[in-house]
Protein backbone atom coordinates (compact mmCIF):
# COMPACT_ATOMS: atom_id res chain seq x y z
CA UNK A 1 0.00 0.00 0.00
CA UNK A 2 1.13 3.50 -0.62
CA UNK A 3 -0.10 7.05 -0.53
CA UNK A 4 -0.48 8.36 -4.08
CA UNK A 5 1.34 11.44 -5.25
CA UNK A 6 3.99 11.41 -2.54
CA UNK A 7 7.51 12.33 -3.61
CA UNK A 8 10.40 11.05 -1.50
CA UNK A 9 13.12 13.53 -0.53
CA UNK A 10 16.76 12.44 -0.67
CA UNK A 11 19.07 15.21 0.54
CA UNK A 12 22.72 15.23 1.56
CA UNK A 13 23.68 15.49 5.21
CA UNK A 14 26.84 15.59 7.27
CA UNK A 15 25.95 13.50 10.34
CA UNK A 16 28.41 15.37 12.50
CA UNK A 17 27.96 15.38 16.27
CA UNK A 18 24.93 13.05 16.26
CA UNK A 19 27.30 10.09 16.01
CA UNK A 20 30.27 11.58 17.82
CA UNK A 21 31.88 9.48 20.52
CA UNK A 22 29.80 6.36 19.92
CA UNK A 23 31.72 3.10 20.06
CA UNK A 24 31.55 0.78 17.05
CA UNK A 25 32.04 -2.97 17.61
CA UNK A 26 32.27 -5.67 14.95
CA UNK A 27 30.64 -9.02 15.71
CA UNK A 28 30.97 -12.23 13.70
CA UNK A 29 28.59 -15.17 13.35
CA UNK A 30 25.66 -13.88 15.40
CA UNK A 31 22.79 -16.35 15.02
CA UNK A 32 19.02 -16.19 15.21
CA UNK A 33 16.26 -18.76 14.73
CA UNK A 34 12.47 -18.75 14.41
CA UNK A 35 10.00 -21.62 13.78
CA UNK A 36 7.86 -21.60 10.65
CA UNK A 37 4.55 -22.05 12.47
CA UNK A 38 1.39 -20.16 11.45
CA UNK A 39 3.54 -17.68 9.50
CA UNK A 40 5.23 -17.69 6.11
CA UNK A 41 8.89 -18.68 5.71
CA UNK A 42 9.59 -15.05 4.79
CA UNK A 43 8.16 -13.79 8.09
CA UNK A 44 10.05 -16.47 10.01
CA UNK A 45 13.24 -15.34 8.29
CA UNK A 46 12.61 -11.71 9.33
CA UNK A 47 12.11 -12.80 12.93
CA UNK A 48 15.22 -14.97 12.82
CA UNK A 49 17.14 -11.96 11.49
CA UNK A 50 15.83 -9.91 14.42
CA UNK A 51 17.09 -12.57 16.84
CA UNK A 52 20.46 -12.61 15.07
CA UNK A 53 20.71 -8.83 15.57
CA UNK A 54 19.79 -9.28 19.23
CA UNK A 55 22.51 -11.93 19.53
CA UNK A 56 24.99 -9.49 17.95
CA UNK A 57 24.08 -6.85 20.54
CA UNK A 58 24.64 -9.28 23.39
CA UNK A 59 27.97 -10.41 21.93
CA UNK A 60 28.97 -6.75 21.70
CA UNK A 61 28.28 -6.37 25.43
CA UNK A 62 25.09 -4.33 25.11
CA UNK A 63 23.24 -6.63 27.50
CA UNK A 64 19.47 -6.90 27.56
CA UNK A 65 17.71 -5.23 24.65
CA UNK A 66 14.98 -2.78 25.66
CA UNK A 67 12.51 -1.33 23.18
CA UNK A 68 12.32 2.41 22.60
CA UNK A 69 9.78 2.28 19.78
CA UNK A 70 6.03 2.37 20.38
CA UNK A 71 4.63 -1.07 19.72
CA UNK A 72 2.09 -1.69 16.98
CA UNK A 73 -0.60 -4.35 17.16
CA UNK A 74 1.31 -6.54 14.68
CA UNK A 75 3.55 -8.70 16.88
CA UNK A 76 5.69 -9.86 13.97
CA UNK A 77 6.52 -6.29 12.99
CA UNK A 78 7.29 -5.37 16.60
CA UNK A 79 9.71 -8.25 16.94
CA UNK A 80 11.82 -7.08 14.00
CA UNK A 81 11.78 -3.41 14.98
CA UNK A 82 12.49 -3.05 18.68
CA UNK A 83 16.30 -2.96 18.91
CA UNK A 84 17.05 0.26 20.77
CA UNK A 85 18.54 2.23 23.65
CA UNK A 86 21.84 0.58 24.73
CA UNK A 87 23.03 0.03 21.19
CA UNK A 88 21.94 -0.99 17.73
CA UNK A 89 23.06 -2.86 14.65
CA UNK A 90 24.09 -0.18 12.16
CA UNK A 91 25.05 -2.60 9.39
CA UNK A 92 25.25 -6.34 8.75
CA UNK A 93 25.93 -8.98 6.13
CA UNK A 94 24.14 -12.31 6.00
CA UNK A 95 26.56 -15.23 6.28
CA UNK A 96 23.89 -17.92 5.92
CA UNK A 97 20.12 -18.00 5.57
CA UNK A 98 18.55 -21.48 5.75
CA UNK A 99 15.44 -23.44 6.60
CA UNK A 100 16.23 -26.51 8.66
CA UNK A 101 14.19 -29.35 10.14
CA UNK A 102 14.42 -29.97 13.89
CA UNK A 103 13.19 -33.13 15.62
CA UNK A 104 11.33 -32.79 18.94
CA UNK A 105 10.38 -36.21 20.32
CA UNK A 106 7.42 -37.30 18.16
CA UNK A 107 7.20 -34.29 15.85
CA UNK A 108 9.33 -32.18 13.55
CA UNK A 109 9.31 -28.43 12.92
CA UNK A 110 10.89 -26.28 10.25
CA UNK A 111 13.04 -23.46 11.62
CA UNK A 112 14.46 -20.42 9.83
CA UNK A 113 18.08 -19.81 10.82
CA UNK A 114 20.02 -16.64 9.95
CA UNK A 115 23.70 -16.02 10.71
CA UNK A 116 25.16 -12.54 10.30
CA UNK A 117 28.34 -10.53 10.70
CA UNK A 118 27.31 -7.21 12.20
CA UNK A 119 28.53 -3.75 13.06
CA UNK A 120 27.13 -2.60 16.41
CA UNK A 121 27.04 0.96 17.67
CA UNK A 122 27.13 1.27 21.44
CA UNK A 123 25.28 4.40 22.51
CA UNK A 124 26.53 6.97 24.99
CA UNK A 125 23.09 8.31 25.88
CA UNK A 126 19.56 7.24 26.82
CA UNK A 127 16.31 8.64 25.39
CA UNK A 128 15.24 12.04 26.69
CA UNK A 129 11.93 11.44 28.57
CA UNK A 130 10.82 15.04 27.92
CA UNK A 131 11.35 14.86 24.16
CA UNK A 132 7.94 13.49 23.22
CA UNK A 133 5.18 14.03 20.68
CA UNK A 134 1.59 12.88 20.13
CA UNK A 135 0.00 11.42 16.99
CA UNK A 136 -3.78 11.68 16.59
CA UNK A 137 -6.42 11.02 13.96
CA UNK A 138 -5.27 7.75 12.40
CA UNK A 139 -7.95 5.07 12.15
CA UNK A 140 -7.20 1.37 12.41
CA UNK A 141 -9.08 0.58 9.18
CA UNK A 142 -9.57 2.41 5.88
CA UNK A 143 -11.31 1.66 2.60
CA UNK A 144 -9.19 1.77 -0.53
CA UNK A 145 -8.95 5.28 -2.07
CA UNK A 146 -9.79 6.99 1.22
CA UNK A 147 -7.60 9.92 2.21
CA UNK A 148 -5.38 9.80 5.27
CA UNK A 149 -5.40 12.72 7.71
CA UNK A 150 -3.66 13.04 11.07
CA UNK A 151 -2.15 15.59 13.43
CA UNK A 152 1.13 15.80 15.35
CA UNK A 153 1.61 17.72 18.59
CA UNK A 154 5.24 18.05 19.75
CA UNK A 155 5.96 18.62 23.44
CA UNK A 156 9.34 20.16 22.58
CA UNK A 157 10.68 21.94 19.50
CA UNK A 158 11.89 19.52 16.86
CA UNK A 159 11.98 18.25 13.28
CA UNK A 160 9.75 15.52 11.90
CA UNK A 161 10.28 12.65 9.47
CA UNK A 162 7.34 10.45 8.42
CA UNK A 163 7.82 7.12 6.62
CA UNK A 164 5.15 4.85 5.14
CA UNK A 165 5.89 1.10 5.00
CA UNK A 166 4.07 -1.60 3.10
CA UNK A 167 3.62 -5.09 4.51
CA UNK A 168 6.78 -6.38 2.82
CA UNK A 169 8.98 -3.63 4.27
CA UNK A 170 9.12 -1.40 1.19
CA UNK A 171 8.53 2.23 2.00
CA UNK A 172 8.68 5.89 1.17
CA UNK A 173 9.39 9.13 2.94
CA UNK A 174 6.13 11.09 2.89
CA UNK A 175 7.33 14.08 4.92
CA UNK A 176 9.23 16.28 4.25
CA UNK A 177 9.33 16.56 0.47
CA UNK A 178 9.44 19.30 -2.15
CA UNK A 179 5.79 20.29 -1.54
CA UNK A 180 5.79 20.10 2.27
CA UNK A 181 8.89 21.78 3.63
CA UNK A 182 11.18 20.65 6.43
CA UNK A 183 10.12 23.01 9.22
CA UNK A 184 10.96 23.36 12.89
CA UNK A 185 7.78 22.22 14.67
CA UNK A 186 7.23 24.20 17.85
CA UNK A 187 6.33 23.03 21.33
CA UNK A 188 2.62 22.36 22.02
CA UNK A 189 1.51 23.52 18.55
CA UNK A 190 -0.55 20.87 16.73
CA UNK A 191 0.17 20.41 13.02
CA UNK A 192 -2.37 18.86 10.63
CA UNK A 193 -1.18 16.59 7.81
CA UNK A 194 -1.12 16.93 4.92
CA UNK A 195 0.15 20.45 5.62
CA UNK A 196 -0.42 21.54 2.02
CA UNK A 197 -4.19 21.84 1.46
CA UNK A 198 -3.77 20.91 -2.22
CA UNK A 199 -2.07 17.66 -1.23
CA UNK A 200 -3.71 14.29 -0.55
CA UNK A 201 -2.49 11.12 1.14
CA UNK A 202 -4.71 8.76 -0.86
CA UNK A 203 -4.37 5.09 0.05
CA UNK A 204 -4.38 2.28 -2.48
CA UNK A 205 -3.41 -1.37 -2.29
CA UNK A 206 -0.41 -2.75 -4.15
CA UNK A 207 -1.41 -6.42 -4.17
CA UNK A 208 -4.72 -6.88 -5.96
CA UNK A 209 -4.91 -10.53 -4.85
CA UNK A 210 -5.42 -9.44 -1.22
CA UNK A 211 -8.68 -8.06 0.16
CA UNK A 212 -6.85 -6.41 3.06
CA UNK A 213 -3.32 -5.06 3.41
CA UNK A 214 -1.39 -3.59 6.32
CA UNK A 215 0.43 -0.27 6.32
CA UNK A 216 2.66 1.19 8.99
CA UNK A 217 3.64 4.78 9.55
CA UNK A 218 6.89 5.55 11.34
CA UNK A 219 7.10 8.99 12.93
CA UNK A 220 10.61 10.16 13.80
CA UNK A 221 10.96 13.32 15.92
CA UNK A 222 14.44 14.86 15.99
CA UNK A 223 16.14 17.57 18.01
CA UNK A 224 18.33 18.46 15.04
CA UNK A 225 17.73 18.71 11.31
CA UNK A 226 18.98 15.25 10.33
CA UNK A 227 17.83 14.26 6.87
CA UNK A 228 17.32 10.74 5.56
CA UNK A 229 20.14 10.04 3.09
CA UNK A 230 19.62 6.48 1.85
CA UNK A 231 18.71 6.00 -1.82
CA UNK A 232 16.28 3.14 -1.15
CA UNK A 233 13.51 3.58 1.41
CA UNK A 234 12.72 0.33 3.20
CA UNK A 235 12.51 -0.92 6.75
CA UNK A 236 16.17 -1.96 6.84
CA UNK A 237 17.52 1.31 5.42
CA UNK A 238 15.42 3.45 7.79
CA UNK A 239 16.40 1.44 10.88
CA UNK A 240 20.01 1.62 9.68
CA UNK A 241 19.70 5.43 9.52
CA UNK A 242 18.03 5.64 12.93
CA UNK A 243 20.73 3.50 14.52
CA UNK A 244 23.32 6.19 13.73
CA UNK A 245 21.46 8.82 15.78
CA UNK A 246 22.01 8.90 19.54
CA UNK A 247 18.82 8.05 21.48
CA UNK A 248 18.73 11.41 23.30
CA UNK A 249 18.42 13.16 19.92
CA UNK A 250 15.29 11.36 18.71
CA UNK A 251 11.93 9.81 19.57
CA UNK A 252 9.99 7.38 17.37
CA UNK A 253 6.48 5.98 17.08
CA UNK A 254 5.00 3.27 14.83
CA UNK A 255 1.29 3.40 13.95
CA UNK A 256 -0.37 0.58 12.02
CA UNK A 257 -3.54 0.65 9.94
CA UNK A 258 -5.15 -1.56 7.30
CA UNK A 259 -6.70 -0.89 3.89
CA UNK A 260 -9.64 -2.98 2.71
CA UNK A 261 -10.63 -3.26 -0.95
Amino acid sequence: MRALGLIACAALLCAGSHMAGAQTIKVRNAKGEWPVQNITPEKARELALFNAKTDALKKAGIGEVVTGIDLSSDDEFVRISNIEIGGDVTDFEIVSDDLKTMQFESFKIIVAEVVINAEVRKYNTAPDPEFQFKVEGINRNYKEHENLFFSITPYQNGYLRIFLFEDDGRGELIYPDNLELDLLHTKDKAVDFPMNREYQYRLVGTDQTKSRENNRLLFVFLKNKIRFTEQDVNLHSVLHWLAKIEPDKRMTSFVQFSISK
